[in-house]
């Protein structure tokens, strides 16, 4: 008879050997994933598209990086349709993905961050999408009160 601790620690070796990314990599990709409104399968799509489009083997990809950019572009686009800006192209300086796994997060200037808050805040509160709140708080935009409204 096996006993279910081995079981669950041998499943658990078995998925860290076929999976190139790191559990906390892992564990960072799919919470942020979670944070801008989606799940643990959109994150892993979003690394398959990815790894399709440039060719990229999985073992040479960063997940949260992937993830971010994702999201990002998302705010982009929503933000595009809800101001006719586009936060990469119409603005002076721009929020960058900064890639390092499970240290990975936004980068950007104290101008971008205000071009940012900028046009943000020309959108009504209640048009805000899960990844224009998760760009919100992960650029720490603060939105005046009386601005969103």
């Amino acid at each position: 008879m096996i006993n279910q601790d081995q079981l669950d620690m041998e499943i658990e070796t078995f998925k860290d050997r076929l999976t190139p990314f790191g559990s906390r990599d892992i564990h960072v990709a799919v919470k942020t994933a979670i944070e801008g409104g989606h799940d643990g399968n959109w994150a892993s799509d979003q690394i398959e598209e990815f790894a399709e489009s440039t060719e990229t083997p999985l073992k040479d990809i960063d997940p949260v990086a992937v993830v971010y950019e994702s999201l990002l572009q998302e705010a982009r686009n929503d933000i595009a349709k809800l101001t006719g800006k586009d936060i990469l192209n119409d603005t002076d300086e721009q929020v960058y993905v900064a890639g390092n796994y499970m240290c990975t997060s936004l980068d950007y200037s104290v101008r971008a961050q205000e071009e940012l808050t900028e046009i943000i805040s020309k959108i009504p509160k209640d048009d805000y999408t899960n990844a224009i709140q998760w760009l919100i708080d992960n650029a720490n935009i603060e939105i005046p009160n009386e601005a969103s409204q």
